[in-house]
């Protein structure tokens, strides 16, 4: 009862949809009208003579056939053989038709003499056959065999058999010939003939494109205009207005063209993008729309809801206007990315100008540009400014030992500690040799002195090992700390300072860091 309900519920849902399609225009009708008799006609001439044959018929025939063989082989065997010969006889045959999944030779009031293969029950999936068998012209028993079930014997498969499928195949093939002969030879009537001659004189006067379309999209006129934008070869009366290579519509879906859009709801459309050909023969222009009606006005049409016996398409050739628009845009994006060429340039320059090439620190010039800044906004915010200057630690034994290329990298491998270190407002200047000067705004003395000790240990535990040499080599920095206690400290005044307590720092043995002091100096290990 569940899978009823189902059934019925799925059927009904088809027959809704199927009332929604659209119904068949006439040449469709007359397509189907006329394969259907052909069909009807091929099927009785098929049912009175057999014009095609069953092929599970021909299957069921010859397993029949082959089982009577078999019962008659078996019963002059049987007079001569035993049980075990027979037996070998039934596998033998099973040997020689797969299809044959068991057999059993029974006498009518006694045991099976022989079989081959497990018999299933009676009702399975099995096709079953029983031969009688006679003995000296007296009825003596019965072969039963079981056969694998034909195949498409049951279901849908066997409504897709050949005698099942031709009449369908047919109906279908014929109908889709006839549709497109009978399109095709109907259309070939010339429809301008509905269109005076002085209207189209008149058309032809306009430099607009313009086509008129009956109900279904076919052309019935095309001015001279329209035929120079489309090209004389796509457009002509007669053909449908889809058939044309329409490219693209950007301002509409590509499922709503806009004389579509006009037959289906008698609504006009204006100035709708299109293009129409391909590559070089490509034209853009703006499409509108109207409906015709005979004796109605397009407001009263779609208030009776009355469907367009037409519609008129205005075309207006906007290529030219595109393409200059084009290249318009083409010297634009070039203009941009000249522009963005020379930002980059003027980005590579101010970057040559005011860094180091080899540690991409500030150099000294730049730094005193925008530490000096940064002081004076301090100074005017009463905000503290720290300046912390490193030195590397007997950097001349490693030119001595190992050479100034490695050198180079122990400088380049401390600096880089440094930048990836600093805050975006910090400012880190190689400021001479090894020697590097770092400016931190907004940084009390603690702060400064805890930073400084950062960076000496991140110095003295992975600058080393960043340096491809072996043996590892030990690298260390100094650091000396000053920060402003007065707004009338200048920035050379506090880099003076930093400078003397990095000298303090050496002069206490080495990576450690020293914060100077009004008196005296305060070494921090």
């Amino acid at each position: 009862m569940l899978n009823l309900n189902r059934l019925r519920k799925h059927a009904a849902l088809l027959a809704g949809r199927l009332q929604r399609l659209p119904a068949p225009d006439t040449i469709t009708r007359i397509a189907i009208g006329l394969s259907s008799l052909v069909v009807l006609c091929l099927v009785t001439i098929d049912a009175l003579f057999g014009l095609v044959e069953d092929p599970l018929a021909r299957e069921l025939q010859r397993r029949r056939a082959v089982s009577q063989t078999l019962a008659d082989q078996l019963m002059v065997a049987a007079t001569r053989l035993g049980a075990a010969e027979v037996g070998q006889m039934l596998d033998a045959f099973r040997r020689r038709e797969p299809a044959a999944l068991a057999i059993r030779l029974r006498p009518s009031d006694a045991a099976p003499v022989a079989s081959s293969g497990v018999l299933q029950p009676a009702g399975g999936e099995v096709l079953a056959l029983e031969v009688p068998v006679q003995l000296q012209g007296r009825a003596w028993g019965g072969l039963e065999l079981q056969w694998q079930p034909l195949a498409g014997e049951s279901g849908l498969a066997r409504w897709m058999t050949m005698t099942a499928a031709w009449p369908l195949f047919t109906f279908l093939g014929v109908a889709l010939l006839l549709r497109l002969y009978l399109g095709r030879v109907l259309h070939q009537l010339d429809p301008s003939g509905v269109v005076p001659a002085r209207v189209r004189s008149a058309y032809n006067t306009l430099t607009e494109g313009v086509m008129m379309l009956d109900r279904s999209g076919r052309i019935l006129l095309v001015n001279e205009a329209m035929a120079q934008i489309a090209g004389r070869r796509d457009v002509s009366v007669g053909r449908l207005i889809d058939e044309l290579d329409w490219v693209g519509m950007p301002d509409a879906p590509q499922d709503m063209r806009p004389w579509r859009v006009t037959l289906e709801t008698g609504s006009g459309v204006e100035r709708i993008r299109m293009v129409i050909g391909r590559k070089e023969r490509s034209r853009v222009v703006l499409v509108t729309c109207a409906p015709l009606d005979a004796d109605l006005s397009g407001e009263q049409a779609r208030a009776r809801r009355r469907p367009p016996l037409g519609c008129l398409v205005v075309m207006v050739d906007q290529t030219s206007l595109e393409r200059a628009h084009e290249r318009l845009s083409r010297a634009l994006t070039e203009l941009q990315g000249a522009h963005e060429q020379i930002r980059q340039k003027n980005e590579e320059l101010f970057r040559l100008a005011t860094r180091d090439p080899m540690t991409g620190c500030l150099n000294r010039r730049a730094f005193f540009e925008q530490a000096g800044v940064l002081k004076e906004t301090a100074n005017l915010e009463g905000r503290p400014v720290a300046v912390v200057m490193c030195d590397i630690d007997h950097f001349k034994s490693f030119n001595d030992r190992y050479g100034h290329a490695v050198g180079d990298e122990v400088i380049k491998a401390v600096a880089g500690i440094y930048n990836s270190s600093a805050r975006e407002a910090d400012r880190v200047c190689r400021y001479g040799g090894e020697e590097f000067c770092i400016l931190l705004p907004d940084c009390e003395e603690a702060v400064a002195l805890a930073v400084a000790d950062t960076l000496r240990r991140q110095v003295q535990d992975a600058a080393g090992a960043s340096i491809d040499h072996d043996p590892r080599l030990t690298i260390t920095s100094s650091f000396g700390v000053a920060v402003t206690r007065s707004t009338r400290t200048s920035l050379e005044t506090l880099i003076d300072q930093a400078d003397q307590a990095l000298y303090q720092s050496k002069r206490n043995g080495r990576n450690r860091c020293t914060l100077h002091e009004a008196e005296a100096t305060e070494p921090v290990a």
